[in-house]
């Protein structure tokens, strides 16, 4: 039920994905907007923090998803 990018958007997802931004956006190749790379990012983070808390993936490997999402998305 959050809104996100609206003016009732709370202030700290507003100042997370600022955060996110200002180093994602350094990184995302020409041509692509450095706004939908961070929402990619964050989309997929939240994806592995949501499967993660609801038990559906093992536990196990945790670390290692989080360490490949950043080496594949976020390092050039």
């Amino acid at each position: 039920g959050l809104a996100f990018a609206h003016e009732d958007t709370p202030e700290p997802l507003k100042d997370a994905f600022a955060a996110l931004l200002e180093t994602l956006g350094e990184v995302a190749d020409d041509g692509i907007h450095p706004g939908l790379f961070t929402e990619t990012f964050w989309a997929a983070l939240h994806g592995l923090a949501t499967l993660t808390r609801a038990g559906r993936l093992p536990p196990e490997h945790t670390e290692w998803r989080v360490e490949l999402l950043v080496d594949r998305l976020a390092i050039t």
